[in-house]
Protein backbone atom coordinates (compact mmCIF):
# COMPACT_ATOMS: atom_id res chain seq x y z
CA UNK A 1 0.00 0.00 0.00
CA UNK A 2 1.16 3.57 -0.73
CA UNK A 3 2.06 4.96 2.71
CA UNK A 4 2.17 8.55 1.42
CA UNK A 5 -1.37 8.24 0.03
CA UNK A 6 -2.62 6.73 3.29
CA UNK A 7 -0.94 9.51 5.28
CA UNK A 8 -2.54 12.13 3.00
CA UNK A 9 -6.03 10.66 3.28
CA UNK A 10 -5.74 10.09 7.03
CA UNK A 11 -4.53 13.62 7.76
CA UNK A 12 -7.03 15.35 5.50
CA UNK A 13 -9.87 13.11 6.66
CA UNK A 14 -9.11 13.82 10.31
CA UNK A 15 -8.81 17.54 9.58
CA UNK A 16 -12.16 17.50 7.80
CA UNK A 17 -13.80 15.80 10.80
CA UNK A 18 -12.31 18.36 13.19
CA UNK A 19 -13.37 21.33 11.04
CA UNK A 20 -16.87 19.86 10.67
CA UNK A 21 -17.10 19.63 14.47
CA UNK A 22 -15.94 23.23 14.81
CA UNK A 23 -18.45 24.40 12.20
CA UNK A 24 -21.46 22.62 13.67
CA UNK A 25 -20.78 23.65 17.26
CA UNK A 26 -19.87 27.18 16.20
CA UNK A 27 -23.05 27.67 14.17
CA UNK A 28 -25.14 26.29 17.02
CA UNK A 29 -23.46 28.65 19.48
CA UNK A 30 -24.21 31.68 17.30
CA UNK A 31 -27.93 31.03 17.71
CA UNK A 32 -28.48 29.24 21.03
CA UNK A 33 -26.73 29.03 24.38
CA UNK A 34 -24.80 25.80 24.08
CA UNK A 35 -24.24 23.63 27.15
CA UNK A 36 -20.74 23.94 28.62
CA UNK A 37 -19.63 20.57 27.28
CA UNK A 38 -20.42 21.67 23.71
CA UNK A 39 -18.27 24.78 24.05
CA UNK A 40 -15.52 22.58 25.45
CA UNK A 41 -15.76 20.31 22.40
CA UNK A 42 -15.53 23.35 20.14
CA UNK A 43 -12.37 24.54 21.86
CA UNK A 44 -10.77 21.09 22.06
CA UNK A 45 -11.42 20.64 18.34
CA UNK A 46 -9.67 23.95 17.67
CA UNK A 47 -6.60 22.70 19.50
CA UNK A 48 -6.91 19.51 17.47
CA UNK A 49 -6.18 21.61 14.38
CA UNK A 50 -3.00 22.82 16.07
CA UNK A 51 -2.07 19.19 16.73
CA UNK A 52 -2.61 18.40 13.05
CA UNK A 53 -0.42 21.26 11.83
CA UNK A 54 2.85 19.24 11.66
CA UNK A 55 1.18 16.52 9.56
CA UNK A 56 -0.63 19.01 7.34
CA UNK A 57 2.62 20.98 7.02
CA UNK A 58 4.33 17.90 5.55
CA UNK A 59 1.56 17.60 2.93
CA UNK A 60 1.80 21.29 2.02
CA UNK A 61 5.61 21.17 1.68
CA UNK A 62 5.39 18.08 -0.55
CA UNK A 63 2.87 19.86 -2.75
CA UNK A 64 4.99 23.00 -2.96
CA UNK A 65 8.09 20.95 -3.81
CA UNK A 66 6.30 19.74 -6.92
CA UNK A 67 6.03 23.41 -7.89
CA UNK A 68 3.58 25.17 -10.14
CA UNK A 69 3.10 24.13 -13.76
CA UNK A 70 1.23 25.17 -16.84
CA UNK A 71 -2.01 23.67 -15.55
CA UNK A 72 -4.05 26.66 -14.40
CA UNK A 73 -6.24 24.53 -12.14
CA UNK A 74 -3.28 23.17 -10.18
CA UNK A 75 -1.77 26.61 -9.77
CA UNK A 76 -5.06 27.98 -8.43
CA UNK A 77 -5.44 25.08 -5.99
CA UNK A 78 -1.87 25.47 -4.67
CA UNK A 79 -2.34 29.21 -4.10
CA UNK A 80 -5.74 28.55 -2.50
CA UNK A 81 -4.12 26.00 -0.18
CA UNK A 82 -1.67 28.60 1.12
CA UNK A 83 -4.40 31.23 1.51
CA UNK A 84 -6.60 28.79 3.43
CA UNK A 85 -3.72 27.82 5.71
CA UNK A 86 -3.00 31.46 6.56
CA UNK A 87 -6.72 32.20 6.90
CA UNK A 88 -7.20 29.30 9.32
CA UNK A 89 -4.27 30.40 11.46
CA UNK A 90 -5.70 33.94 11.59
CA UNK A 91 -9.11 32.65 12.74
CA UNK A 92 -7.41 30.60 15.46
CA UNK A 93 -5.14 33.47 16.53
CA UNK A 94 -8.10 35.83 16.92
CA UNK A 95 -9.85 33.32 19.19
CA UNK A 96 -6.76 32.88 21.35
CA UNK A 97 -6.21 36.63 21.55
CA UNK A 98 -9.81 37.07 22.71
CA UNK A 99 -9.57 34.28 25.28
CA UNK A 100 -6.31 35.49 26.76
CA UNK A 101 -6.99 39.24 26.79
CA UNK A 102 -9.07 40.92 29.52
CA UNK A 103 -11.54 43.65 28.74
CA UNK A 104 -13.86 44.31 25.82
CA UNK A 105 -11.60 46.12 23.40
CA UNK A 106 -12.78 47.11 19.93
CA UNK A 107 -10.68 46.74 16.81
CA UNK A 108 -11.10 47.48 13.11
CA UNK A 109 -14.58 48.81 12.16
CA UNK A 110 -15.53 48.87 15.84
CA UNK A 111 -15.68 45.07 16.01
CA UNK A 112 -14.18 42.89 18.74
CA UNK A 113 -11.60 40.23 17.96
CA UNK A 114 -14.25 37.62 18.79
CA UNK A 115 -16.52 39.11 16.12
CA UNK A 116 -13.74 38.94 13.54
CA UNK A 117 -13.04 35.37 14.63
CA UNK A 118 -16.47 34.12 13.63
CA UNK A 119 -16.89 36.47 10.65
CA UNK A 120 -13.70 35.06 9.12
CA UNK A 121 -14.55 31.51 10.19
CA UNK A 122 -17.86 31.69 8.33
CA UNK A 123 -16.13 33.27 5.34
CA UNK A 124 -13.65 30.39 5.30
CA UNK A 125 -16.32 27.73 4.71
CA UNK A 126 -17.01 28.21 0.99
CA UNK A 127 -13.37 28.29 -0.20
CA UNK A 128 -12.59 25.38 2.14
CA UNK A 129 -15.43 23.28 0.70
CA UNK A 130 -14.21 24.12 -2.82
CA UNK A 131 -10.66 23.15 -1.88
CA UNK A 132 -11.77 19.81 -0.40
CA UNK A 133 -13.89 19.07 -3.47
CA UNK A 134 -11.11 19.90 -5.93
CA UNK A 135 -8.00 18.68 -4.14
CA UNK A 136 -8.57 16.16 -1.36
CA UNK A 137 -8.76 12.44 -2.15
CA UNK A 138 -11.78 10.61 -0.76
CA UNK A 139 -10.88 8.97 2.59
CA UNK A 140 -11.19 5.21 2.99
CA UNK A 141 -12.32 3.32 6.07
CA UNK A 142 -9.08 1.35 6.07
CA UNK A 143 -7.11 4.59 6.55
CA UNK A 144 -8.54 4.95 10.07
CA UNK A 145 -8.80 1.36 11.31
CA UNK A 146 -5.15 0.32 11.46
CA UNK A 147 -3.15 0.16 14.67
CA UNK A 148 -0.94 3.02 13.44
CA UNK A 149 -3.99 5.20 12.80
CA UNK A 150 -5.42 4.42 16.25
CA UNK A 151 -2.14 5.46 17.89
CA UNK A 152 -2.12 8.69 15.88
CA UNK A 153 -5.70 9.51 16.85
CA UNK A 154 -5.02 8.81 20.52
CA UNK A 155 -1.92 10.99 20.38
CA UNK A 156 -3.78 13.79 18.62
CA UNK A 157 -6.66 13.64 21.12
CA UNK A 158 -4.23 13.69 24.06
CA UNK A 159 -2.35 16.65 22.62
CA UNK A 160 -5.60 18.56 21.96
CA UNK A 161 -6.84 17.93 25.51
CA UNK A 162 -3.51 18.99 27.01
CA UNK A 163 -3.31 22.18 24.96
CA UNK A 164 -6.93 23.01 25.76
CA UNK A 165 -6.29 22.47 29.48
CA UNK A 166 -3.29 24.79 29.44
CA UNK A 167 -5.25 27.38 27.47
CA UNK A 168 -8.10 27.29 30.00
CA UNK A 169 -5.62 27.90 32.81
CA UNK A 170 -4.16 30.89 30.97
CA UNK A 171 -7.65 32.22 30.25
CA UNK A 172 -8.62 31.95 33.92
CA UNK A 173 -5.36 33.61 35.00
CA UNK A 174 -5.84 36.48 32.55
CA UNK A 175 -9.52 37.07 33.37
CA UNK A 176 -10.53 40.49 34.63
CA UNK A 177 -12.38 39.97 37.96
CA UNK A 178 -14.61 42.90 37.06
CA UNK A 179 -15.59 41.30 33.76
CA UNK A 180 -16.03 37.55 34.41
CA UNK A 181 -16.73 35.34 31.42
CA UNK A 182 -19.61 33.05 30.60
CA UNK A 183 -19.11 29.65 29.00
CA UNK A 184 -19.69 31.41 25.65
CA UNK A 185 -16.50 33.42 26.16
CA UNK A 186 -18.52 36.62 26.55
CA UNK A 187 -17.42 39.11 29.20
CA UNK A 188 -19.79 40.71 31.69
CA UNK A 189 -20.77 44.28 30.98
CA UNK A 190 -22.89 46.58 33.20
CA UNK A 191 -25.21 43.96 34.68
CA UNK A 192 -28.15 45.36 36.68
CA UNK A 193 -27.27 48.90 35.62
CA UNK A 194 -30.14 49.58 33.23
CA UNK A 195 -29.37 50.99 29.80
CA UNK A 196 -25.63 51.29 30.32
CA UNK A 197 -24.96 48.04 28.43
CA UNK A 198 -23.61 48.25 24.85
CA UNK A 199 -25.69 48.65 21.71
CA UNK A 200 -25.23 46.36 18.73
CA UNK A 201 -27.27 46.12 15.57
CA UNK A 202 -27.20 44.78 12.04
CA UNK A 203 -26.07 47.06 9.20
CA UNK A 204 -28.77 49.63 8.45
CA UNK A 205 -30.65 49.01 11.70
CA UNK A 206 -31.71 51.89 13.93
CA UNK A 207 -31.98 54.56 11.23
CA UNK A 208 -35.77 54.82 11.48
CA UNK A 209 -36.92 57.01 14.35
CA UNK A 210 -40.30 55.70 15.49
CA UNK A 211 -43.15 58.20 15.81
CA UNK A 212 -45.39 57.22 18.70
CA UNK A 213 -48.42 58.89 17.11
CA UNK A 214 -48.32 56.41 14.23
CA UNK A 215 -46.54 53.34 15.71
CA UNK A 216 -48.65 50.21 15.94
CA UNK A 217 -47.85 46.67 17.04
CA UNK A 218 -49.60 43.90 15.12
CA UNK A 219 -50.07 40.16 15.62
CA UNK A 220 -51.22 38.59 12.37
CA UNK A 221 -51.06 35.40 10.31
CA UNK A 222 -52.40 32.06 11.51
CA UNK A 223 -54.51 33.55 14.28
CA UNK A 224 -58.26 33.62 14.84
CA UNK A 225 -58.34 37.32 15.68
CA UNK A 226 -55.52 39.66 14.56
CA UNK A 227 -54.48 42.11 17.24
CA UNK A 228 -53.34 45.70 16.82
CA UNK A 229 -52.06 47.72 19.79
CA UNK A 230 -50.58 51.20 20.21
CA UNK A 231 -47.98 52.04 22.84
CA UNK A 232 -50.47 53.02 25.52
CA UNK A 233 -52.38 49.78 24.97
CA UNK A 234 -49.16 47.79 25.30
CA UNK A 235 -48.42 49.50 28.60
CA UNK A 236 -51.98 48.78 29.77
CA UNK A 237 -51.46 45.04 29.33
CA UNK A 238 -50.69 42.82 32.31
CA UNK A 239 -46.93 43.25 32.77
CA UNK A 240 -44.29 41.19 34.49
CA UNK A 241 -40.61 41.35 35.41
CA UNK A 242 -38.02 38.81 34.36
CA UNK A 243 -34.28 38.51 34.99
CA UNK A 244 -32.54 37.43 31.80
CA UNK A 245 -29.07 37.51 30.31
CA UNK A 246 -28.46 39.10 26.93
CA UNK A 247 -25.38 37.33 25.52
CA UNK A 248 -24.10 39.02 22.38
CA UNK A 249 -21.99 37.21 19.77
CA UNK A 250 -19.85 40.36 19.82
CA UNK A 251 -18.36 39.00 23.06
CA UNK A 252 -20.22 40.65 25.93
CA UNK A 253 -23.15 39.76 28.15
CA UNK A 254 -25.34 41.64 30.57
CA UNK A 255 -27.91 40.40 33.07
CA UNK A 256 -30.82 42.77 33.63
CA UNK A 257 -34.34 42.90 35.03
CA UNK A 258 -36.63 43.30 32.04
CA UNK A 259 -40.25 44.48 32.25
CA UNK A 260 -42.95 43.91 29.67
CA UNK A 261 -45.69 41.66 28.32
CA UNK A 262 -45.41 37.90 27.93
CA UNK A 263 -45.96 36.95 24.31
CA UNK A 264 -48.21 34.06 25.33
CA UNK A 265 -50.59 36.54 27.01
CA UNK A 266 -51.03 38.33 23.69
CA UNK A 267 -51.36 35.03 21.81
CA UNK A 268 -54.17 34.11 24.22
CA UNK A 269 -56.04 37.21 23.02
CA UNK A 270 -55.63 36.34 19.35
CA UNK A 271 -56.09 32.57 19.43
CA UNK A 272 -53.53 30.51 17.53
CA UNK A 273 -54.86 28.32 14.73
CA UNK A 274 -54.24 24.55 15.11
CA UNK A 275 -52.01 24.30 12.02
CA UNK A 276 -49.62 27.06 13.19
CA UNK A 277 -45.98 25.95 13.42
CA UNK A 278 -44.00 29.02 14.44
CA UNK A 279 -43.79 32.79 14.24
CA UNK A 280 -41.60 35.65 13.10
CA UNK A 281 -40.69 38.69 15.18
CA UNK A 282 -40.18 41.63 12.83
CA UNK A 283 -38.73 45.10 13.40
CA UNK A 284 -39.61 48.41 11.76
CA UNK A 285 -36.68 47.95 9.35
CA UNK A 286 -37.83 44.50 8.28
CA UNK A 287 -35.16 42.69 10.31
CA UNK A 288 -36.70 39.44 11.57
CA UNK A 289 -36.07 36.27 13.57
CA UNK A 290 -37.96 32.96 13.44
CA UNK A 291 -39.09 30.98 16.50
CA UNK A 292 -41.10 27.84 17.17
CA UNK A 293 -44.42 28.09 18.99
CA UNK A 294 -42.90 26.30 21.99
CA UNK A 295 -40.38 29.15 22.34
CA UNK A 296 -43.22 31.66 22.83
CA UNK A 297 -43.43 30.47 26.44
CA UNK A 298 -40.16 32.22 27.32
CA UNK A 299 -40.40 35.36 25.19
CA UNK A 300 -41.19 38.74 26.69
CA UNK A 301 -42.03 41.82 24.65
CA UNK A 302 -40.19 44.33 26.77
CA UNK A 303 -40.81 48.05 27.25
CA UNK A 304 -38.44 48.70 30.19
CA UNK A 305 -35.11 47.49 31.53
CA UNK A 306 -34.07 48.10 35.12
CA UNK A 307 -37.15 50.26 35.56
CA UNK A 308 -36.12 52.54 32.68
CA UNK A 309 -38.06 53.09 29.46
CA UNK A 310 -35.91 52.05 26.52
CA UNK A 311 -34.18 54.77 24.58
CA UNK A 312 -34.14 54.52 20.80
CA UNK A 313 -30.87 52.60 20.45
CA UNK A 314 -31.87 49.99 23.02
CA UNK A 315 -35.08 49.24 21.14
CA UNK A 316 -37.82 51.74 22.03
CA UNK A 317 -40.74 51.27 22.08
CA UNK A 318 -40.66 47.45 22.15
CA UNK A 319 -38.00 44.76 21.97
CA UNK A 320 -37.93 41.01 22.42
CA UNK A 321 -36.31 39.27 25.37
CA UNK A 322 -35.44 35.67 24.46
CA UNK A 323 -33.34 34.06 27.21
CA UNK A 324 -32.37 30.92 25.25
CA UNK A 325 -31.15 32.80 22.15
CA UNK A 326 -28.11 34.93 21.47
CA UNK A 327 -28.51 38.71 21.47
CA UNK A 328 -28.87 39.25 17.71
CA UNK A 329 -32.27 37.52 17.92
CA UNK A 330 -33.59 39.82 20.64
CA UNK A 331 -35.32 41.85 17.94
CA UNK A 332 -35.53 45.59 18.65
CA UNK A 333 -38.04 48.19 17.38
CA UNK A 334 -40.74 45.54 17.10
CA UNK A 335 -43.75 46.26 14.91
CA UNK A 336 -45.28 42.84 14.34
CA UNK A 337 -45.47 39.14 15.07
CA UNK A 338 -46.48 36.95 12.15
CA UNK A 339 -47.71 33.48 13.08
CA UNK A 340 -46.89 30.98 10.35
Amino acid sequence: MNKAAIFLRFTNGTLLAVITTLTLTGLYGLVWHMPTWMFDIHRIAAWGIVGLLPWKGIIIVRSLNRGLDKRFKRSVVVVLSLVLAAWTLLVFTLAIYWAWSPGLERTWLYQTTLSWHWYLALGLLIPFIFHVWQKWPRPRAADFTSRRSAIKLIGLGTAALALWGVSELITAFREDPEQPRRKTGSKETNSYEGMTFPVNMMVGEGKTQIEMTTWKFLIKGAVNKPLTLNYEEILAQSTTEMPATLDCTDGWFTTQIWQGVQLTDLFAQTGIKPHAKGFILRSVSGYAAYFTLAEAEEIMLSTHVGGQVFDHWHGFPLRAVVPSRRGWQWVKWLVEVEVL
